[in-house]
């Protein structure tokens, strides 16, 4: 398995941006409002992967009991398919806030969706960033 590249996480960020952005354009009169807690809940999955991260990086570097390589293995599947996540609700989530960022005065619930887009894009980039820590970690470390 190859190592995440950003420019990858880059790609399907902006294009879930400009879908994101259209789909709200097209339809933003018959869309809920943005969940209050989605925000809450990517944070939640960022400090667990962070947390995997750290604990993963200190097995493998011989401290506490040894890894198993099948836990390592998914990690390494878990961390990148949160980062390919990530990257996606950050352009989905990225979108519908810069539709929105300049129509705040004009509707009602735009506002109140605005700062949810805004707090989710911020999640969205901890968990891809947790995410590719916790791909990091599961390297082997150099044994020389």
């Amino acid at each position: 398995m190859t190592p995440t590249r950003p420019a990858t996480l880059l790609g399907v960020a902006a294009a879930f941006a400009l879908l994101g952005y259209l789909l709200v354009e097209l339809a933003y009169g018959s869309l809920p409002a943005l969940p209050l807690y989605a925000p809450v809940t990517i944070v939640l999955l960022a400090i667990a992967e962070a947390g995997m991260a750290r604990v993963v990086r200190d097995r493998l570097a011989g401290k506490g009991r040894p890894l198993d390589p099948l836990q390592a293995a998914r990690a390494a599947v878990l961390a990148k398919a949160s980062s390919t996540t990530g990257a996606l609700l950050l352009g989905g989530y990225g979108g519908v806030l810069a539709w929105m960022l300049p129509r705040r005065d004009e509707l009602a619930l735009a506002d109140r969706d605005a700062v949810v887009a805004g707090l989710s894009v911020l999640a969205c980039l901890g968990l891809v960033v947790a995410a590719l820590l916790l791909e990091r970690s599961c390297r082997t470390p150099d044994r020389r």
